[in-house]
């Protein structure tokens, strides 16, 4: 059995390096790692975003079917909830069109404030076409509809231009002047080129790229929302984690602006009055939050921490109380590293399958009626009994980490029975011997 689980072990290890090779280097390309980083860096305002609509939801007596606020005291605030919600959560693109080219100047070494205000510019005249009906302008693309078009006008633009100084295609001041107005100077030219650019696209040619890109992704984003997509997410994730790669960092954070997209849409849709039990994603959050954060840990690190906290080896209840408490807000590298699960031959696969099988049957839970889905983005950090009610304002998404932690129970018990076992015979072995060595020496004595 040991050498049938080692041959296995073996097997699955070397699948892994050979995904996580071109997986890590995906993922650190300047391109990918910089739309992640940036994406992070507005991650603070999605949230301040979403506490409002969770008041708004609290106060709003359009929510639900009873037609009486939760919270009565909040009812006279709840426009001005929902408001403050349009100008932070409801204007993502907008601030990702300022952070994601600030990182993509980080890697191509350009001055970080004026490929900002480049990215900035560009988007705006690439999404606004005049004015509407009654002089305004519409920012419907200022929202998870526009991430992909922010995305694309942040990189070429920072492309384009990189491409402008390299070849001194630029406006040279004298020595004598300032360096902050030379490189306002500097910049002229590119800047010109590339918001003319964008204008003749949008403006001249009338060419609504936000409206055609999302018509074309739109069967690719609505059918990544599925069974199969949590699940395999999921495998990909733990696969990595079991040889000790960072999953989450590699893998996860590459779905972030599909997760954004449907938890927008889940926003939107309940601001015009759907239901909670109704919303169109049930993966909406992945990559940072959401459903996979409530079944992931719960089964593949919780049920860990139970039986070493109740182990009788004292190594196994140290390691299990020193990393209950990180465990509890689901940071999982004292368990990953410290039992180890990764390169362990006996706890890899139900480590694999306790997350990716949690995970499916969470996902059919909240496909239903029964479970509210996610409409706010709450940090990865809360605890997943607290996250969902919070995320969702449905107190019965606690069920689902409960749930997760027994079907991750149950998968590990008789792996950890075959775990503890083998130690006893190393032990055994060990101490066999010493006993041996202790002969020998008296002997020799």
């Amino acid at each position: 059995m040991d050498k049938q689980k080692r041959s296995m072990m073996d097997r699955l290890t070397d699948f892994t390096t050979k995904i996580s090779g071109p997986l890590g280097r995906f993922a650190n390309t300047d391109i990918i790692s910089s739309v992640v980083a940036g994406l992070v860096a507005v991650t603070p305002i999605i949230m301040i975003g979403s506490i409002f609509l969770i008041l708004y939801v609290l106060g709003s007596p359009d929510v639900g079917t009873s037609g009486k606020p939760l919270i009565g005291f909040l009812a006279p605030w709840a426009g001005k909830f929902a408001w403050m919600n349009s100008l932070t959560m409801n204007m993502m693109s907008l601030y990702c069109s300022i952070a994601i080219p600030y990182h993509y100047a980080q890697k191509k070494k350009l001055n970080t404030l004026t490929c900002s205000l480049l990215g900035l510019g560009t988007f705006l005249i690439f999404t606004i076409n005049g004015y509407d009906e009654v002089g305004g302008i519409l920012v419907n693309s200022f929202s998870a509809s526009g991430l992909f078009v922010c995305i694309i006008t942040s990189i070429v633009g920072v492309q384009i231009f990189k491409f402008f100084l390299d070849k001194n295609i630029t406006i040279k001041m004298p020595a004598s002047v300032p360096p902050n107005i030379g490189n306002a100077f500097g910049a002229l030219l590119p800047f010109a080129t590339i918001f003319a650019l964008a204008w003749l696209v949008r403006t001249i040619l009338n060419f609504d790229m936000v409206a055609w890109l999302n018509t074309l992704l739109e069967p690719i984003i609505t059918s990544s929302d599925s069974l199969w997509m949590a699940m395999l997410v999921t495998f990909v994730c733990l696969l990595l984690w079991s040889v000790g790669l960072h999953g989450d960092n590699m893998f996860l954070a590459l779905f972030t602006p599909f997760g954004l997209t449907w938890v927008n849409q889940n926003a939107s849709a309940l601001a015009s009055g759907v239901s909670k039990y109704d919303l169109p994603n049930v993966l909406a959050g992945l990559g940072n939050t959401g459903l996979i954060r409530l079944t992931v840990w719960t089964a593949a690190v919780w049920p860990l921490l139970f039986l070493m906290i109740t182990s009788k080896r004292k190594q196994f209840k140290t390691i299990g109380l020193t990393a209950l408490a990180p465990g509890i807000f689901t940071i999982v590298e004292p368990v990953i590293y410290g039992l180890p699960i990764a390169l362990n031959p006996y706890l890899m696969v139900p480590f694999i399958l306790s997350g990716t099988i949690s995970t499916g049957v969470g996902y059919l839970l909240m496909s239903t009626s029964f479970l509210g889905k996610f409409y706010a983005v709450v940090p990865w950090a809360t605890p997943p009994f607290l996250l969902g009610p919070l995320g969702t304002g449905d107190v019965k998404t606690a069920l689902i980490p409960l749930l997760s932690f027994a079907i991750g129970f149950v998968i590990y018990l008789p792996f950890w029975k075959v775990y503890n076992q083998s130690l006893d015979v190393i032990e055994q072995q060990e101490m066999e011997e010493a006993d041996a060595i202790e002969m020998i020496q008296a002997n020799e004595a």
